[in-house]
């Protein structure tokens, strides 16, 4: 009975947005996972619910990253691993180690409710959560007990490696291990995963041969790995060499640009060879020219969400005397169109990734909304989630020519940019002229 009370919970977390699927709904979005040195992780999701994996402090050489989340989980308690306070945001921290050292019951879910700005922790058995079905509303984060070292923890104590899953996607962040080899209990936690995060670099944890051992083990289909010397590292770690070497013979490695891998959900049954993935601990970075396109756009972008969010549900489904469409279908059209467009640009560059059409029909007649429950405040989330796509994303735009057109898209990117900036100010200025029309709602 306990364990059909808490399914029902969950469920009742996840439907206000699966119910709306049919009509609005992103099918097998693509999670991003960002790597920024040591074992800083960010996982971002189509939704906008982020976790950060083990911040670090200043005092290792690394510039700490300016980082918002809903979530945040610290593996153990050392001072590049738990620097809890530069994440920005109030999210939810989750230690997977108790005061005493021990690894912490702390299986939970993440997720947020319609029209509600903040995301919220709940916290389930761990074997009730392994059977729940999983949301793209919810990130579901599950701690496994392991050792720092190889000798029991005698040496350097408890870790706790943590498996997050989202919108189908499972990904284990291995913390500081210090095992060579998982026992079978933690591989039972580890089947399927998508994205493996390994530590190489050794000294206080598996090195490069070890670590090549430990995914022989889980087979993965994605590996990053990460703790390791780079140029600006001051901890005395082995350089990524001795790992590149223990598995160029039997892997694919990849080197994409900056620092983030974007995966999807693998098809069912699908056999996939695991691949190495090589980030850079920096994001990539748009030249001059093009930096200041996305930023007039995000700028438009955000002025038109600042309109919408102040809106009420009657206000946003109001019909004009006038025959025009109501102030919902404008933030659902200029969502709709960046991310379309864009969409179609990375789903050429990268085929693992789909063309998300969400744009609603033209015609007042013909536009029914995906969302007639939502206020204003969550249309415009709607926005913001769309603009985080192309922003998230942005690093495969890498070596487009601005003024020729864009994969798979009739667009240049100069020319969208532009357009996008001006989509989103002309039809939040039609908007603000139906305030003024008879009838308009007052609250």
């Amino acid at each position: 009975m306990r364990r059909i009370l808490l399914a029902i919970t969950f469920l009742l977390l996840v439907a206000p947005f699966c119910s709306a699927r049919e009509k609005n709904y992103v099918e097998n979005p693509p999670v991003a996972v960002r790597w920024w040195g040591q074992g800083m992780v960010s996982v971002e999701t189509w939704q906008n619910l982020s976790v950060v994996i083990d911040p670090y402090n200043d005092k290792i050489g690394y510039e700490v990253p300016d980082l918002t989340a809903d979530l945040v989980l610290v593996t153990h308690e050392h001072s590049d691993h738990n620097n809890v306070d530069a994440v920005k945001g109030g999210p939810k921290v989750v230690h997977g180690l108790d005061e005493q050292g021990a690894a912490e019951e702390s299986t939970g879910i993440l997720s947020r409710q319609m029209n509600v700005e903040a995301a919220e922790w709940r916290q389930f058995e761990t074997e009730i959560v392994k059977t729940l079905p999983i949301a793209s509303t919810a990130i579901v984060s599950v701690p496994i007990p392991a050792w720092h070292d190889a000798s029991q923890g005698t040496e350097r104590g408890a870790v706790a490696m943590f498996v997050i899953k989202i919108d189908g996607v499972r990904i284990a962040h291995l913390s500081d291990l210090g095992q060579t080899q998982l026992t079978d209990a933690q591989l039972e936690s580890l089947v399927n995963v998508d994205v493996l995060i390994i530590p190489v670099g050794g000294v206080y944890t598996i090195d490069g041969k070890q670590a090549a051992a430990i995914i022989e083990q889980v087979k993965p289909r994605y590996v990053i790995p990460v703790h390791y010397k780079t140029d600006v590292l001051k901890i005395p770690l082995e350089p990524i060499e001795p790992f590149l070497e223990a598995v160029e013979k039997k892997y694919e490695i990849l080197r994409p640009v900056g620092n983030t891998l974007a995966v999807t959900a693998a098809e069912p049954d699908a056999e996939l060879a695991t691949k190495i993935v090589l980030l850079n601990y920096l994001p990539w970075q748009p030249n001059e020219e093009l930096a200041g396109l996305l930023k007039k756009m995000d700028e438009s972008c955000q002025a038109s969400q600042d309109v919408f969010a102040k809106l009420s549900i009657e206000q946003m489904n109001w019909r004009p005397p006038n025959g025009t469409h109501t102030p919902r279908w404008n933030p659902e059209h200029m969502m709709g169109r960046q991310l379309g467009f864009f969409s179609q640009i990375y789903a050429t560059v990268n085929p693992r990734l789909s063309h998300i059409d969400l744009n609603p029909k033209q015609m007042p007649k013909d536009y029914l909304p995906a969302h007639p429950d939502w206020d204003g405040a969550e249309q415009a989330r709607q926005m913001q989630r769309a603009n985080a796509y192309v922003q998230r994303f942005v690093y495969l735009l890498d070596g487009i020519d601005l003024d020729e057109k864009a994969p798979g898209s009739r667009w240049t990117l100069r020319k969208l940019l532009e357009q996008m900036d001006r989509h989103f100010t002309e039809h939040t200025t039609n908007v603000q002229k139906k305030f003024e029309l008879e009838g308009w709602p007052a609250e």
